[in-house]
């Protein structure tokens, strides 16, 4: 095999070759026309019975978020962030999208535990739940003991009833509204008041639908939906499905854009509602501290029988009014930062802190709002992350420090409140000192009422800030922004027609030819001239014998016009080419008829040769000089143990014309010599010098002696006999002859063990890639027919 590779490979150097080695395959055309016929109807019936796959997409944009959440309507501005916490980190968000999280709402929302299909024989079309004419409710379903995703066939059989039919779990008919124990699954089955029903009912509704589980259902769709980022600089992401239902497909992928969304926003909510908390909190002890203050008031002024004290103290007071109004102001801030301050050591860690209370030192504002913008980028880590992520353990670690940061700042804030109120009291005690003449009873009146004014004001503070915090999270903004909804194209993404029916042609093609391929590649036999040619060089193909036909003769007769006898004419010209000057003046010429084993059809062809000799009226012997296995007495009708060769070897006795067997094929000029009795010692006959004398009698008498002898490679009998030939014709059979064989025949011809060699290729098939229509069709034979066009390789 490795040297018929090597001979293929040789041949594609010369065009010519190449030519030849495409006909070679252009011989099987039809079988290639077959391949593409079955492949390209297979490929329409896989179109036609396939589902087809649409591809949906949507866009969404990922907002930044440069803000905490809270409404700061204090009028501070001014403060900036130490870290750009509004950069988008777009894997994070994929994540988010793509968690088991958001696949699970989805899932529930849109009841993708339940899914429908057409009752069809060979192709299954997937419907959309909301389009469906019932809805199937599960209240329970036994997973371990039943088949899991079960068909079961819905049909209904009245306007109120329905039946379902089940492989296993047989038939079952209810009506709408019935709790149903079907097997290990119990459901109810309801009308959807949403359906519309078609313009022409068919009066008949039959389809399938199978329960899935909600894990099921979030591989399912974590499998199909795809996310990913427009662009590296974008902040745009893509999320793409693929499946057989548009309307289903469009509605998954807006319903996950709606549910992201949303959980975007119940993170921005978190501090304003921490904030409200907060806020509320600090309401119930104030007004209880209130209700303290005006009920000391009323016993005081009920106890002294007071009414209006400060009619007439405007002008003394004047002085210590403003003292007194930047002391309340310091005293609300510092029981507001002292109340922060209250929050910061009792709270838990890593939890949201209150924002914009109304603390007017710009160093803890701008701290608690990082420090919230981190808490909530380390919960949107969180997501996709563990607790030991590095990303969180570093948001940690910040967290820590900012927290470290506004706990000193707080304290330092509360130590420049202490010691302006310390400054105000004493311009206060001051200006108090110059009112030594005001009753006693008045300044306990102001006392009590500067407590109860100071409550009034953080207690007025709190409720706006109440109020502030209710509005921050009943509009917080979207976090993201909707760039297109989802979308299918109209043209399906699979099977795509024109590439499944290419597919089609060259698979069409490619089988055949793959098989030809192998076969062609398995066969180590003669096939051509050419491959003779190539193979052995020195020596030329003197003849080609056509395959013939079954039922034909296989003898040539007088006269005879068929293409075999033509065949066998181009022989006997060939072979005047082997003689020398010498033959030429005697007229005599030995042809040695041999071949490399047995079947190759030497005997054929040195009997047709014969015949041919004999009928251009040459004087011809044909001799059966193969004593181990003759075969010329089966084509005569005469016994194998007649008088022949090995008889006159044998016995002295025997002289030359006992052994002549005249008109057995309608030749007077041909007599014909057998083999005779089979010897024990075929090669020491041949070795006595009876057997030149034979020749020279032949010889003499006759133009041509053609010697039917043994195989080489299996005997030496034809090689220990080979200095009497004049011509020897050596036999190669196309699709017989194996092609190792021809080195045998090349080391015969290089060691000149056979005299004047010349090949005859036998069986080669006529009107073939490499056979030849003997008589070109003029006159020569009436079964010589035209070679049609579409057989060009044969012409």
């Amino acid at each position: 095999m490795t040297e018929q590779q090597q001979w293929e490979k040789e041949e594609l150097d010369n065009g010519e070759d190449l030519k030849n080695l495409l006909y070679k395959y252009f011989q099987y055309w039809p079988w290639f026309v077959l391949g593409v016929i079955l492949s390209v109807v297979s490929a329409f019936i896989y179109l036609r019975y396939s589902t087809k796959v649409y591809s949906t997409q949507a866009k969404i944009k990922v907002l930044d978020e440069s803000t905490d959440g809270g409404l700061d309507l204090s009028g501070l501005s001014g403060a900036t962030s130490m870290f750009n916490l509004s950069k988008v980190n777009l894997e994070n968000e994929i994540q988010i999208v793509k968690s088991r999280r958001m696949f699970e709402k989805v899932v529930k929302v849109l009841d993708l535990n339940t899914v429908y299909l057409s009752n069809a024989t060979f192709k299954s079309s997937l419907y959309y739940n909301q389009e469906m004419p019932v809805k199937i409710n599960w209240i329970a379903v036994d997973s371990t003991s039943q088949k899991p995703e079960s068909l079961i066939e819905f049909k209904t059989t009245g306007e109120n009833s329905f039946s379902l039919q089940e492989e296993i779990l047989g038939s079952l008919e209810a009506k709408y509204g019935d709790t149903l124990a079907y097997g290990d699954y119990r459901l109810s089955i309801e009308k959807n008041p949403l359906y519309v029903a078609p313009k022409e009912p068919t009066g008949d509704t039959n389809f399938l639908f199978k329960y899935v589980s909600t894990a099921n259902a979030i591989i399912n769709l974590s499998e199909s939906i795809t996310v990913e980022p427009v662009g590296d600089k974008s902040h745009v992401l893509t999320t793409s499905m693929q499946g057989s239902n548009i309307k289903r497909n469009e509605a998954i992928l807006n319903e996950l854009i709606k549910q992201f969304n949303q959980d975007g926003i119940e993170d921005k909510r978190l501090v304003s509602k921490r904030t409200q908390e907060f806020v509320e909190d600090r309401l119930v002890f104030l007004v209880q501290d209130l209700d303290t203050v005006e009920r000391e008031m009323v016993t005081y002024k009920n106890e002294k029988d007071l009414i209006d004290v400060e009619a007439n103290a405007t002008q003394l007071f004047g002085k210590e009014a403003e003292a007194e109004k930047k002391r309340f102001e310091m005293q609300t801030q510092l029981a507001v930062t002292q109340d922060f301050q209250s929050v910061l050591k009792t709270q838990d860690d890593l939890e949201l802190l209150p924002a914009n209370i109304g603390i007017k030192d710009a160093s803890v504002n701008q701290l608690t709002g990082e420090y919230n913008q981190l808490i909530l980028e380390r919960d949107r880590l969180l997501v996709s992350a563990t607790p030991e992520n590095p990303a969180v353990l570093g948001l940690n670690q910040e967290l820590s420090r900012i927290q470290k940061n506004i706990n000193a700042s707080v304290k330092a804030y509360l130590q420049s409140l202490q010691i302006t109120l310390s400054s105000l009291e004493q311009q206060e005690s001051f200006s108090s000192g110059k009112l030594g003449g005001l009753p006693q009873i008045e300044k306990e009146v102001r006392s009590i009422t500067r407590q109860r004014e100071i409550k009034e004001r953080l207690y007025l503070f709190l409720l706006q800030k109440r109020e502030e915090a209710a509005l921050s999270y009943a509009i917080t903004a979207p976090t993201i922004k909707v760039v297109d909804f989802a979308y299918t194209s109209p043209f399906p993404v699979s099977p795509k027609k024109k590439i499944v029916v290419l597919a089609a042609l060259l698979i069409g093609l490619l089988i055949p030819f793959g098989i030809l391929y192998v076969l062609f590649l398995l066969d180590t036999k003669v096939n051509s001239k050419s491959e003779i040619q190539k193979k052995i060089p020195s020596l030329s193909v003197v003849g080609e014998i056509p395959q013939l036909p079954k039922g034909s003769k296989s003898v040539i007769e007088a006269n005879d016009r068929s293409v075999l006898a033509e065949a066998f004419r181009i022989l006997r010209t060939n072979l005047n080419y082997f003689k020398s000057p010498k033959h030429l003046e005697r007229k005599a010429q030995v042809v040695f008829v041999t071949s490399t084993t047995k079947g190759e059809g030497k005997t054929f062809v040195a009997m047709n040769l014969a015949n041919t000799l004999a009928s251009a009226k040459k004087k011809t012997l044909l001799v059966g000089s193969d004593l181990r296995n003759p075969q010329v007495h089966t084509y005569i009708n005469m016994d194998k143990n007649h008088k022949g060769v090995s008889s006159f070897l044998y016995n002295p006795s025997v002289n030359f014309e006992e052994l002549l067997i005249k008109n057995k094929f309608g030749f007077d000029n041909l007599d014909v010599i057998l083999s005779g009795s089979i010897p024990p010692n075929p090669a020491e006959l041949l070795l006595n010098q009876r057997f030149e004398e034979f020749l020279e009698e032949a010889k003499s008498k006759y133009d041509y002696v053609i010697v039917d002898t043994a195989p080489t490679i299996l005997v030496t009998d034809t090689l220990l006999i080979s200095q009497y030939a004049d011509a020897t014709m050596y036999m190669v059979r196309a699709g017989y002859t194996d092609v190792k064989l021809l080195k045998h025949i090349e080391e015969l011809q290089k060691q000149n063990k056979l005299k004047n060699m010349g090949i005859v290729l036998n069986g080669v098939k006529e009107n073939g890639a490499y056979g030849y229509n003997y008589g070109y069709g003029y006159g020569y034979s009436e079964d010589v027919k035209r070679v049609p066009l579409w057989k060009f390789w044969a012409r």
